[in-house]
């Protein structure tokens, strides 16, 4: 049984599935795996740094593996910060089975500064 609340994560081959069961509703945060181009724009935006990068690996001149992305789910907050910036839309917020976003419905966006 799923504790009300907490999120949970869910992970096939294809996808990352966040998930938080609250009362009133269901709030599912997906990352298609095919989709994502590893760019880690995603982590860099992330206010909770709950989102890790992985760098594709080289051996003799050739990549290993493409690089990735993958979620601290006790640090993430379901704030969609991640989904709003994804250039290639790889990640996908629902909230009771539509697409939505809180950081664009509520307009609370992360202020960015100008670093010297």
């Amino acid at each position: 049984m799923k504790e009300r609340g907490k999120i949970t994560r869910i992970e096939s081959e294809d996808e990352i599935l966040l998930e938080r069961r609250m009362l009133t509703r269901v709030v599912k945060l997906i990352l298609s795996r095919d989709q994502c181009i590893g760019c880690g724009i995603c982590v860099d935006m992330c206010p909770k740094e709950a989102i890790e990068y992985s760098p594709s690996v080289f051996e003799e001149r050739k990549s290993l593996n493409r690089p990735s992305i993958d979620f601290k789910s006790d640090d993430c907050v379901l704030c969609g910060e991640c989904v709003t910036s994804c250039p290639v839309k790889a990640l996908t917020m629902l909230i009771e089975g539509e697409e939505k976003t809180p950081v664009v419905e509520f307009n609370v966006f992360a202020s960015l500064i100008k670093r010297r």
